[in-house]
């Protein structure tokens, strides 16, 4: 199976400008059938906060193409968008498998540097968990969860084998991104796919460096600084080679 992670410049509320990059390159030949595909976090909008309400209207019908995508192409599709729950907003993490939603989970660790808080409703711990997908077991660690080892730990625990980072990861950090994704690879021997946004958006800029990273911890794709798609050959009897080879008592 192939993975691919998309690095993207979002323009900041441009719902349509932004999905249909997306759309487009989905479609395209450059994303084969029967494939797992990683977006970035927010990418229908970015964090265009004070709009975040009227953004959350339009994400159903983003839901509705993804799995339409999804279906003619045998994808996996995840990534987050903002969604409506009661008076709350989430930035909430979705996978869509074979045209059907089959997960989702809202960001627990909300990045208060820049009012996360103030605008989100942050998920609960017990919100971490895997799901099983025709692409493996995959479970989510949105942006700054990376940072929160006890979530790759539950995850390990739960038998992940392909951890998602969708991010929008500030350039300022991204050693910090590059240190902890390949971290996290070695300590849950698990790929770990990282999908982030690149350029300016708004005034935030962003660090890009998505990257496909191996349960041994190598490099298997990455592009540093533009746009672009990162690809890598996915084995799941390497996480358990891997896991046989160095034993861990979780």
């Amino acid at each position: 199976m192939i993975a691919y992670a998309l690095q993207l410049n979002l323009e900041l509320g441009n719902i349509d400008k932004n999905t249909q990059k997306v759309y487009d390159i989905l479609n395209s030949k450059k994303i084969k059938s029967d494939s797992l595909v990683l977006l970035p976090e927010m990418f229908s909008c970015g964090f265009d906060n004070e709009n975040l309400l009227e953004h959350s209207k339009k994400t159903p019908k983003i839901y509705k193409e993804l799995q339409r995508i999804s279906k003619e192409k045998n994808l996996v599709i995840a990534g987050t968008l903002p969604e409506r729950k009661k008076t709350s907003i989430f930035n909430m993490g979705f996978i869509i498998d074979n045209g059907e939603i089959t997960a989702k989970r809202p960001k627990i660790k909300l990045f208060t540097p820049i009012d996360e808080h103030k605008y989100f409703k942050a998920g609960k711990n017990s919100h971490i968990d895997i799901t099983e997908s025709s692409a493996g077991n995959l479970g989510f660690m949105i942006c700054f969860e990376l940072r929160f080892p006890n979530i790759s730990y539950h995850l390990r625990k739960k038998d992940v084998e392909i951890i998602l980072v969708p991010a929008q990861w500030g350039k300022e950090r991204v050693e910090h991104l590059k240190i902890l994704s390949r971290a996290r690879a070695i300590e849950t021997q698990s790929y770990v796919i990282v999908s982030d946004t690149v350029g300016k958006i708004g005034e935030k800029e962003l660090a890009g460096h998505s990257a496909i990273y191996s349960p041994w911890g190598d490099i298997l794709d990455i592009e540093k600084n533009d746009e672009g798609i990162v690809s890598a050959e996915i084995d799941l009897n390497e996480v358990y080679k891997i896991r046989n080879k160095i034993k861990m008592e979780l």
